[in-house]
């Protein structure tokens, strides 16, 4: 039992590692972005990470049993299609609101099947503030801001997708899986458009930092922290997130809010953060049973 209470403490400081390595490497993604585009720099990440993870653990490249193939298959689908969305998105958008909007998909996570009255006021606050971000007195791109909303259908997707997959294979395994799997999905796309970053070092010695910092890093903490707790739980706890990825376009890339967008940013986290509260309260008991249960397998 302490080993579960010990194992659960541990998540939101793998939450904070993950929200600061992600986002860090999606404000020096923005670089790549304009030297290469768009798909070499998701192509340059995953096949980067792919790289790095398979030298260091050769073994995770394996196929798994034949009951998680489609859940792993589904699950690299999901994550090309959110990577390549959400970077078609910071081309056009601040990363922070990008970030911000993306985070509906976590929150549409940690909401469903709810049916308390509570958290129909995270859901007016989430409302409210891509309202206040794309509403008629805004100047975002709408083309970035569908873009981000694709992202956060993935993101969700993604979350519960990777918290089935770690339930019966090792995190390192399926990370390693759904990296390669979606650098051989796009490498057609890469080679039919023509090749961009071979001419440019910036952009290769930018990517190889991107995919530390936004894939092979936080995956793996991120499937890690999804074996000691719920989807559900996991999604809410990652409400820092735009906070941070507005600091890091901001330090990196220069990108400035107005006030309208600050407060809309905040609307969306103070939903991700209401949610986090409410989710955990109703689903303490469940998580607890989780945890056991995931505990047992790894020990």
């Amino acid at each position: 039992m302490t080993d579960v209470r010990r194992s659960g403490a541990t998540v939101p400081l793998l939450v904070v590692a993950v929200a600061f390595s992600l986002n860090t490497g999606a404000a020096l993604a923005t670089r790549v972005i304009d030297l290469v585009g768009v798909v070499d720099a998701v192509w340059l990440r995953t096949a980067m990470a792919a790289a790095i993870l398979v030298a260091l653990r050769p073994r995770a490249l394996r196929l798994p049993p034949a009951g998680h193939r489609v859940g792993v298959v589904l699950l690299t689908c999901s994550l090309l299609l959110m990577n390549l969305s959400f970077y078609g998105a910071i081309v056009r958008l601040p990363l922070g609101i990008a970030v911000a909007i993306q985070f509906l998909g976590p929150l549409t996570v940690a909401l469903v099947g709810s049916r308390r009255p509570l958290d129909l006021i995270w859901v007016g606050c989430a409302a409210a503030g891509v309202v206040l971000l794309a509403g008629p007195a805004g100047s975002l791109d709408i083309v970035g801001v569908v873009l981000a909303l694709v992202s956060a259908v993935c993101w969700g997707s993604y979350i519960v997708l990777a918290k089935r997959a770690v339930s019966g294979l090792a995190p390192l395994q399926v990370m390693v899986l759904m990296l390669v799997g979606s650098t051989v999905l796009l490498t057609p796309v890469l080679l039919v458009r023509g090749v961009r970053f071979v001419d440019s070092p910036a952009a290769i010695g930018l990517g190889a930092a991107v995919a530390v910092l936004s894939s092979a890093l936080p995956y793996f903490l991120e499937l890690v922290a999804l074996r000691r707790v719920t989807a559900a739980t996991y999604s809410v706890l990652l409400c820092i997130g735009p906070g941070v990825a507005a600091l890091m376009g901001f330090v990196i890339a220069g990108q400035r809010l107005t006030p309208s967008q600050v407060l809309a940013i905040l609307g969306i986290t103070a939903a991700v953060a209401g949610a986090t509260w409410s989710g955990t309260r109703r689903g303490r008991p469940a998580e607890k049973s989780t945890m056991n249960r995931e505990q047992e397998g790894v020990s």
